[in-house]
């Protein structure tokens, strides 16, 4: 019901998936001159970055792809109260269609990264199948994190209608922490750190780390306490808000 709903107005979902490519095109075209003449920068030869650019890609589409950005408007104008009075549970209509909008962006993330392929050719790097596992387990966890980050955005919408510029912000900070524009181990140390205090990094760019192999079996381990510990936190905390709120909800215009 999801998709036919998504695919009433075609043309709209055509230029999102449109625009998803364009940025993935402008990423691999940046890469590809920077190391035209070289055989390595910031400790990336090309076939990894190529790699890296292929990976944040997927993740977007799967971790960072998300339809709870309206849930605070839902809240604050009082949509929600239509799925409230129902026989049904809220947070297993928002997992479901966080899966349905997940699995068509990964459907046509692969035809894209097919296009994108046969245009630029690149030699890509399969890791062993346990490496992979470990990167299929990271990417779920990780979708997961973003998952309850945007149901505590929609937790706003109990105490405020102010709630579009916050997430606008929340967005542009993910596309300079959680590393899909750029590695983010070519940032300075002190950088590095601080952005590892908190779940920006571990929604892209450690699962990319885990693909490529470049983490020690001590860095995986620190990495899946990180990733279950937000995963923990957050979830704790949404339900936390989400009581709180339904105390405070007047079903405004309703």
């Amino acid at each position: 019901m999801y998709w036919q709903n998504l695919l009433t107005y075609p043309l709209n979902f055509v230029f999102w998936r449109l625009r998803q490519m364009l940025g993935t095109f402008t990423s691999l075209t940046f890469w590809s001159v920077v190391f035209v003449g070289t055989g390595s920068a910031f400790g990336y030869d090309r076939t990894d970055m190529i790699s890296y650019i292929f990976l944040t890609s997927f993740l977007q589409s799967f971790v960072l792809s998300t339809l709870l950005n309206g849930l605070a408007q839902d809240v604050y104008t009082g949509e929600i109260s239509n799925t409230l009075v129902k026989p049904i549970r809220m947070f297993g209509v928002w997992i479901t269609q966080e899966i349905a909008d997940k699995s068509m962006n990964l459907f046509f993330v692969i035809l894209e990264s097919l296009f994108l392929f046969w245009v630029f050719k690149p030699q890509l790097i399969l890791p062993p199948t346990p490496q992979l596992l470990v990167f299929l387990v990271a990417a779920f966890l990780g979708a997961v994190i973003l998952f309850y980050i945007m149901l505590l955005f929609g937790t706003l919408g109990f105490w405020t209608q102010e709630t579009w510029g916050i997430r606008f912000l929340f967005f542009m900070i993910l596309d300079f922490t959680a590393g899909k524009l750029y590695p983010l181990d070519i940032l300075p140390e002190l950088v590095k750190k601080v952005l590892f205090i908190t779940p920006f990094p571990y929604l892209a760019y450690s699962q990319t780390q885990l693909f490529l192999g470049k983490y020690s079996p001590t860095e995986v381990v620190h990495v899946f306490i990180a990733l279950i510990t937000w995963v923990l936190v957050l979830a704790g905390l949404f339900h936390i808000l989400w009581k709180r709120g339904l105390k405070e909800y007047g079903a405004v215009g309703r």
